[in-house]
């Protein structure tokens, strides 16, 4: 399958970091999806966008805690 964003690549299975953001937030999951080889766009599948909108349902209930990996600043 064609990329329907840059038209280009070829869309194919592989793995990712889904990125979801709670307020001020970035958690970061790794699942599965198909992804373009040209310009690295991701395309999740309904399972796999239940799992991620239940991480983030957990999360913001406090029902997870996952580990901090990093930091984030702000400079103005």
């Amino acid at each position: 399958m064609k990329c329907t964003i840059c038209k280009r690549g070829e869309v194919k299975p592989g793995k990712v970091q889904a990125e979801i953001k709670v307020g001020s937030d970035h958690l970061l999951v790794p699942v599965e999806a198909d992804v373009c080889a040209e310009c690295g766009e991701a395309y999740y599948s309904t399972e796999t966008m239940r799992h991620l909108e239940q991480v983030r349902d957990d999360f913001t209930r406090k029902t997870i805690a996952p580990p901090s990996i990093g930091h984030v600043y702000q400079v103005s």
